[in-house]
């Protein structure tokens, strides 16, 4: 295992841990939105140039669920996702990238800055 994945996976871990807290209440786990996107992580937080398979199954099960989701459930999706752009040091075009390289279409984005009561 590589240093610079070290740090990733500890911090990756630690923000896991923090978001079961902000979280508690909502259908939708965090921690099952992150698990789905953690083989994104050599894509949006170390540099790989493209998604792994891996990487673009999780996304695409993310997608799925915020479609097939209440509202409530989509709210908790995306803030998940906007704590995890705000706190993690993911590349963010990258991360808008994502749909188009995975083919799946989607309205969630994340994003630091995206409104997640819309």
């Amino acid at each position: 295992m590589s240093r610079n994945i070290i740090p990733t996976y500890s911090l990756l871990s630690l923000f896991l841990m923090s978001l079961c807290f902000v979280l508690a209440n909502a259908d939708v786990e965090c921690t099952d939105v992150i698990s789905n996107l953690f083989p994104c992580q050599g894509f949006l937080m170390n540099g790989d140039n493209s998604p792994s398979v891996a990487c673009c199954s999780g996304a695409q099960t993310i997608a799925k669920q915020f479609q097939d989701s209440d509202k409530p459930d989509r709210e908790s999706i995306c803030l998940c996702l906007k704590n995890a752009a705000i706190n993690l040091p993911i590349d963010l075009k990258k991360a808008a990238m994502l749909p188009a390289l995975c083919n799946f279409t989607t309205t969630i984005r994340i994003d630091p800055n995206v409104d997640c009561t819309k």
